[in-house]
């Protein structure tokens, strides 16, 4: 029996998540049909996989417009510090900061000011150039 479960996402844009995994120091491959490991050898297929430093990993594939996360999350949790809750938070977070600094050039606006709130929330604040 398989213990792997699927998470979708907002996530859509690849660079923007390989930047924030790197963000966030993890490591991983992207490529195709990359495998994720998980429970008595089960496997899936991703096109980024996270190591987690165990035999389990966490993947990220497309489905549509948006990539859902797929791992035996019992398998990551019981073997490593990663929690499924904290890692889809902090990828979301920092995914999103990403993509919000990236539209902001795009638009050509200066960012004026970061900062980052008790709660882990960035304010970001953007003026135009002039």
């Amino acid at each position: 029996m398989s213990h792997f479960v699927r998470i979708r996402t907002q996530i859509r844009e690849r660079e923007h998540l390989a930047q924030a995994l790197r963000d966030l120091h993890y490591q991983f491959q992207e490529g195709r049909n990359l495998v994720v490991r998980g429970w008595q050898g089960n496997r899936e297929t991703a096109e980024v996989v996270v190591n987690t430093g165990s035999n389990y990993d966490i993947g990220f594939r497309r489905q549509a417009e948006e990539f859902e996360v797929v791992a035996d999350w019992w398998g990551v949790e019981n073997n490593t510090a990663i929690r499924q809750r904290s890692f889809l938070e902090q990828v979301g977070q920092r995914y999103s900061y990403n993509l919000v600094k990236e539209q902001a050039r795009e638009q050509y606006l200066i960012v004026e000011e970061e900062q980052e709130l008790a709660n882990g929330d960035v304010v970001i604040v953007l003026s135009e150039r002039g």
